[in-house]
């Protein structure tokens, strides 16, 4: 019988009941799938002991090596969570299933979860929580260290690759880092080159730990990437900061090669000679290097130099003294100007690495620090390699 009452649906109540629903059914199949995944990889680890003892079971013939001896359990964490496992032996113990890796508790899948999650910026404590309901159980700090160390081969290998010489502009620099050592927490320095391909790749070359940025730490560097390719043949400018070590450096290493020296640190640098007064005389100095071409810059820069000798002496004479490096880029293509006049492109960088390592106080050694350095300019590395300058 049909009811003369009307349909009354409650929207919220239904809503309610739908999202239950949904829940129950998402953790059903989630189950479903961690029973099959297991019961597949249980049903090949059989199969494998059978062929390793090559008889059937209760079977009598002299072929037989060995003889099945039960099972063992054991926890394996794959991407959609933790699976218990019947893993088969022998009376002898030398059975040994290649469907699992030995000593391996977690899939290669959840290993690189657990590597990307802590190179992206998560502190070794928070990666084990915020993996936790997808691997249901939580990592250990310890546990994240260890899968991380996997990456030092990697790290090996790119410190020592050949250079291929296609390089047109180089910048160099280097960002402070803090890592623990034998008499305590101490600050190094992590050189690093940036690089301008011919064809506008942009490319992190390579960094090398180093105690102090001096000319010999530099020479050392630079003489590296001299022997592994980065001949310098195609080389046009150099571009680095106020440092004397790095320009003796870079004197020793490509001598025919023009050096620039960084405009913004230069400001910075005459910022400190001036007055709170003198503004206008850093914003005049910025004309400079916004000149079309050589000549209109050095027009600009006598002119500046007439205006501010007096009031601005020091500010005058530190320009006078660095204005060749200072407008050496106004030889190369115009395209480029914006990028090598100054080291904001490898600074940028080192943005990046600050804000990597600010979860931590300090690298607990210097492994520690080349595999967070090397993870973060490997990734920059890869994006650039979909774009050109």
């Amino acid at each position: 019988m049909r009811s003369n009452e009307p349909l009354v649906i409650e929207a919220a109540a239904s809503w309610k009941r739908l999202q239950a629903s949904k829940n129950l059914w998402l953790e059903d199949l989630e189950s479903h799938y961690q029973q099959e995944f297991a019961k597949c990889l249980e049903e090949l680890m059989s199969y494998e002991r059978q062929q390793f003892l090559r008889a059937q079971p209760y079977e009598r013939r002299p072929e037989r090596v060995d003889h099945a001896n039960g099972f063992y359990k054991r926890f394996q964490t794959v991407c959609f969570g933790t699976v218990e496992l019947k893993v088969p032996r022998t009376r002898s113990g030398k059975f040994q299933t290649k469907v699992l890796e030995r000593y391996q508790r977690r899939s290669r899948t959840v290993e690189e979860a657990i590597k990307q999650v802590f190179l992206s910026g998560v502190s070794t404590r928070q990666t084990g929580a915020a993996l936790a309901n997808l691997l249901g159980e939580r990592v250990s700090a310890g546990t994240v260290s260890e899968v991380c160390k996997s990456l030092d081969e990697q790290v090996r290998q790119w410190h020592h690759r050949p250079l291929t010489d296609h390089y047109e502009y180089l910048i160099v620099d280097a960002v402070s880092v803090r890592i623990r050592l034998a008499q305590g927490v101490k600050r190094r320095l992590a050189l690093c080159a940036y690089g301008i391909t011919v064809k506008g790749q942009r490319e992190l070359i390579d960094f090398q730990l180093a105690k102090v940025e001096s000319e010999e730490t530099w020479k050392i560097f630079l003489e590296e990437l001299y022997r592994r390719g980065l001949k310098g043949a195609l080389l046009k400018l150099v571009v680095s900061d106020g440092n004397a070590g790095i320009a003796k450096a870079l004197a020793w290493s490509w001598p025919r090669v023009a050096h620039q020296r960084c405009w913004a640190h230069k400001l910075r640098n005459l910022e400190n000679k001036l007055k709170a007064s003198q503004s206008d005389c850093l914003d005049e100095a910025k004309l400079i290097y916004q000149a079309p071409h050589r000549k209109e810059a050095l027009a600009r820069f006598k002119a500046w130099e007439k205006k501010w000798a007096k009031e601005a002496a020091r500010a005058v004479a530190s320009l006078r003294d660095d204005l060749d490096e200072l407008l050496a880029f106004l030889a190369c293509a115009k395209k480029r100007w914006k990028k090598i006049r100054t080291t904001n492109a490898i600074e940028r960088l080192f943005v990046e690495v600050r804000r990597r390592i600010r979860t931590m106080c300090s690298f607990v050694n210097a492994d520690s620090c080349n595999r967070i350095l090397y993870s973060v300019f490997d990734r920059m590395n890869k994006n650039w390699e979909k774009t050109l300058l």
